[in-house]
């Protein structure tokens, strides 16, 4: 190919890349931009920016010979306003093609999408390459350089967004660009918005303040209808302060309905590790109803929940988490916190609960979980327990009423008086509970079912607590390592199965053997809970194996109806049960301990080691016969 060749196609090359203003319009035929309705100056196909979200969302070069121009130029009429040219502004971060509209002298100056001049001129940002009802936060002036607080600009793009749903009912999408977004205090009042980034380790929202919420979602206060369709994904959330102690969620909504939360990282700062400050909470849904959780993380909520979802006269629920994940937080999941309410279903699909393992955490054996009552309330910011026991300074616990648990920090410990770092109102009353320990799930407080499919917990002390007549319990294939607990029952529980799981701790120095079980009862209601296990193995690892067979432990006098099956090496009791199982089956026990009753026969181990029974009750180690 010869020279004259060469340069013609370098020509055609570069004009199917940057075509000509004049062909813009021509493509257009008679009628002018406006005419066309803000259509498309050329085809999605056209490229303009270096990478594919620039051209989608409209930070690429300028093209097609457009008028370069910037807002302020556009608002002093600086600018010529001619009908049918192409302006580009060059303003950084809002780059992107305007028209001038004629015809339109009433719509408002949102400094993103609208500029009016002094003169009463309408200059409109092209969107026809851009998805319909998008609003990019940078186009209203958003920074994203983690100095600037680009809240203002945030809200903006949440509100153009929302007007359209008075319009035509379609909500919108907020566009958030990579950067660190330095947020606070945003609000969303209207259904069907979509807050979206581009990956939760490129777009981020660093929030600045110590008590207001990143996002705050629910209808306007006297509007009773639910908050639909809300969606959010692909971005960080991430706390950058000390937040105040009380109830200051980085997230918080309510009656959220059909709402998703997509590739969505909610993290609390580093700086706080290991005790210093409160940091309150990740995530609060109040009454929420048909709420899908897909490949998202929570990290580093130590001093509160990382997801709360409280129901509060309301049933709600229906909630599903997908392969989503807990770091570092030491209550994860609370489901159903609230009165006169019902939480229906919630599902989580292979779950991921990594509890902290250092200062006093259940790596060191230093928590154990453990549950009082108040005894009286010295001051404002102290209670006075019934038994202080393995209470110290430093962990969470949760303080309140049934209805009204809260979390809150050990600060000091005397004698039997504890000094709480909360935020509670009213404060507590004697007869209150407190229970204490790190915990990845609470499940409780009218909850109705449970489910857990392929989940693992790392390093808690509880991996399930169940309270307060809770349902139905499943937990299938979980794999528990150095968690002291699979599953606690801290009330009536109509049904519980464990199945297909595996319990494994690594426990050299032998800290666990009194308290390591799959499933500890501490409180019941009644004798009418079922309990069933099944193809389970709980091993220790190291020196200290002596945990095979600790399926159940009941510290109650209730007795629950408890069946194990396909279990190696035997099964342990401890407690009173009225029990069936198959299998081997290990016993052991004094005639006045746990032992084996069939019918009126008793079989137990007298103190010389020997196996005795008897028909009907022994008055005596030695009353029965030698087997």
């Amino acid at each position: 190919m010869d020279n004259g060749s060469n340069n013609k196609a370098s020509a055609e090359k570069a004009e199917g890349r940057h075509v000509s203003r004049r062909k813009a319009l021509a493509a257009l035929g008679a009628g002018t931009i406006a005419a066309a309705g803000a259509a498309m100056l050329l085809p999605k196909g056209i490229v303009f920016g270096e990478t594919v979200s620039e051209s989608v969302y409209g930070e690429g070069d300028g093209c097609c010979g457009a008028i370069p121009v910037t807002i302020a130029e556009l608002r002093s009429d600086s600018a010529t306003a001619v009908v049918g040219t192409v302006y580009y502004v060059t303003d950084a971060g809002r780059e992107g093609e305007l028209y001038y509209d004629p015809a339109d002298t009433g719509t408002v100056d949102d400094n993103g999408t609208v500029f009016v001049s002094v003169s009463g001129k309408r200059f409109k940002r092209s969107t026809g390459r851009f998805p319909a009802n998008l609003y990019n936060v940078r186009w209203f002036g958003a920074k994203g350089d983690n100095t600037a607080d680009d809240s203002a600009a945030f809200q903006a793009a949440i509100d153009k967004a929302q007007q359209n749903y008075a319009v035509d009912k379609t909500g919108g999408t907020v566009y958030v660009p990579p950067g660190k977004y330095k947020v606070s205090g945003l609000t969303v009042r209207e259904p069907y918005i979509t807050i979206k980034g581009d990956g939760y380790g490129a777009s981020i929202l660093m929030n600045h303040s110590t008590s207001a919420a990143v996002l705050d979602i629910q209808r306007e206060t006297g509007v009773t209808s639910s908050m639909n369709s809300f969606e959010l994904r692909d971005l960080m959330i991430k706390n950058n302060v000390n937040r105040l102690a009380g109830d200051y969620p980085l997230v918080s909504a309510r009656q959220l309905v059909s709402s998703r939360f997509t590739n969505v990282v909610f993290r609390n700062s580093n700086a706080f590790e290991g005790g210093n400050g409160y940091n309150g909470s990740g995530l609060k849904i109040l009454n929420g109803f048909e709420l899908t959780f897909t490949n998202c993380a929570f990290s580093h909520f130590l001093k509160g929940y990382a997801v709360d979802l409280p129901s509060q006269s309301l049933n709600v629920g229906n909630v599903h988490f997908l392969d989503c994940l807990w770091m570092y937080c030491a209550h994860g999941l609370l489901i159903g916190r609230g009165t006169s309410s019902m939480h229906n279903s919630t599902l989580l699909s292979n779950p991921k609960f990594v509890g902290w393992q250092g200062g006093n955490y259940v790596k060191e054996g230093k928590v154990k979980y453990a549950q009082t009552t108040v005894v009286s309330t010295p001051a404002a910011n102290q209670v006075t327990l019934a038994d202080p026991t393995r209470f110290e300074s430093g962990q969470v616990v949760l303080v309140g009423s049934e209805s009204r648990l809260a979390p809150a920090l050990i600060t000091a410990v005397s004698g039997s008086t504890i000094t709480l770092d909360r935020s509670v109102s009213p404060a507590p009353a004697a007869g209150d509970t407190v229970l204490q320990g790190t915990v990845a799930v609470l499940s409780g407080w009218c909850a109705q079912e449970v489910k857990l499919n392929i989940g693992h917990f790392e390093g808690y002390d509880v991996g399930l607590l169940a309270s307060n007549h809770l349902g139905l319990i499943t937990l299938d294939g979980v794999h528990a390592g150095n968690s002291s607990n699979i599953v606690v029952i801290d009330d009536e529980v109509k049904s519980l199965t464990l199945q297909n799981s595996r319990v494994f701790a690594t426990d050299t120095a032998g800290l666990w053997p009194n308290w390591f079980t799959a499933i500890r009862i501490t409180k019941l209601d009644s004798n009418d809970n079922m309990i069933m296990l099944d193809n389970n193995i709980i091993e220790g690892g190291g020196a200290y194996v002596s945990y095979a067979g600790r399926e159940i432990v009941n510290q109650t006098n209730f007795e629950p109806k408890v069946r194990i099956r396909d279990r190696r090496n035997g099964a342990v009791y401890s407690g009173a049960f009225d029990q069936s199982f198959s299998g081997n089956v290990t016993i052991g026990g004094t005639w006045n301990g746990p032992h084996l009753i069939m019918g009126t026969y008793h079989l137990w181990i007298d103190a010389t080691g020997a196996l005795r029974t008897k028909n009907g009750v022994p008055t005596g180690d030695l009353d029965g016969n030698p087997v």
